[in-house]
């Protein structure tokens, strides 16, 4: 893959900060490259002498078609969560080098890894990783509903709303006035849980694997807060039936790594609290309609796909079957 180039005053901008922050020896000479940081951030790879790290930087304004501003306020807390999430699972998120001045500064993830988003998008579906999934989010869940004083640093939902109730959820009430009931029944139970912490883009895209087996991490934390338990599996169980759509002969490996995902996190957070199933299934059911009409869609999907899941998050949203593993039986 061909990486853009990186302005020189990036390069300036960022040595200057890593000097300054200790991370790197007075007159070094850095090299930094561009990463894809998805829409709502700036993210370099920086190597010199003694230095090889990733630094984020959030943007104000995220690149997507339609306007969709942000408080860049958002990398302290995703600083923050790492930090906390680090505390309780060490070996599935990235470490903190720094958090200051508006850079966000960690672990660099072992050059072998890669998303486990490519993965699935190649029909290469790794049960394991599903797995190992729902037990890393069961596990946080049930440690922050355990002991509310973990969360003290996460009651704000400004950025989460900002991130993904407008240009999710009341975006697709907007352009499908007639599911407003169900929608805003979804964004009401939202509104009044507080149980536990919430990623908030729990997707595939964001977590990285090592093909050997031998690690994992979940990154990309600037929407955590303390929320509603089935925003974050609604978002692996949505992606899975995105990428069945897109890719409709890998549907049961799909489908299996949403039933091993869902059995590791009910397994680990059974004594805590049990998941809604319909509130589950209606952030499902949201999650994939705003991928084709919400202002971030997937660009993965074709025509037809994307036709296809406005049918399927309708349909949940409409007639909601019993469980959300059900509705890979609505695609039939």
């Amino acid at each position: 893959m061909t990486l853009p180039i990186t302005a020189p005053e990036d390069t300036v901008s960022l040595t200057a900060h890593l000097v300054r922050r200790g991370l790197a020896a007075a007159g070094s000479e850095l090299r930094v490259r561009p990463l894809t940081g998805g829409v709502s951030n700036d993210v370099f790879w920086v190597t010199g002498p003694g230095v090889d790290v990733v630094v984020k930087r959030a943007l104000s304004r995220l690149r997507v078609a339609e306007t969709w501003t942000a408080d860049t306020g958002r990398l302290d807390t995703e600083g923050r969560a790492l930090r906390l999430a680090a505390r309780l699972t060490p070996e599935s998120v990235p470490k903190v080098h720094d958090l200051s001045d508006g850079y966000l500064v960690i672990e660099r993830a072992p050059l072998t890894w890669h998303t486990w988003r490519d993965d699935l998008l190649a029909g290469f579906v790794n049960l394991t990783v599903a797995e190992r999934l729902g037990r890393v989010l069961g596990t946080w869940q049930r440690l922050t509903a355990e002991d509310p004083a973990l969360l003290a640093d996460f009651a704000d939902r400004a950025v989460f709303t900002q991130l993904r109730v407008d240009p999710f959820h009341r975006t697709i009430r907007e352009r499908h006035p007639d599911l407003a009931g169900p929608v805003d029944e979804t964004i009401a139970v939202m509104a009044r849980t507080s149980a536990c912490l919430v990623h908030g883009d729990y997707t595939p895209k964001n977590v990285l694997a090592d093909p050997a087996g031998a690690g994992l991490w979940v990154i990309d934390w600037e929407v955590a807060h303390v929320g509603d338990p089935t925003f974050d599996p609604a978002w692996i169980i949505g992606h899975l039936l995105l990428k069945t759509l897109n890719e409709p002969r890998y549907a049961a490996s799909y489908a299996e790594a949403a039933r091993m995902f869902l059995a590791a996190l009910v397994a680990e957070t059974s004594s805590v609290h049990s998941l809604d199933p319909a509130q589950l299934v209606r952030q499902t059911a949201c999650l994939v309609l705003a991928r084709v009409d919400g202002k971030s869609p997937a660009g993965y999907l074709g025509p037809e796909a994307s036709r296809r899941a406005r049918t399927l998050g309708r349909a949940l949203l409409q007639d909601p079957p019993a469980s959300v593993s059900d509705a890979w039986e609505k695609l039939s």
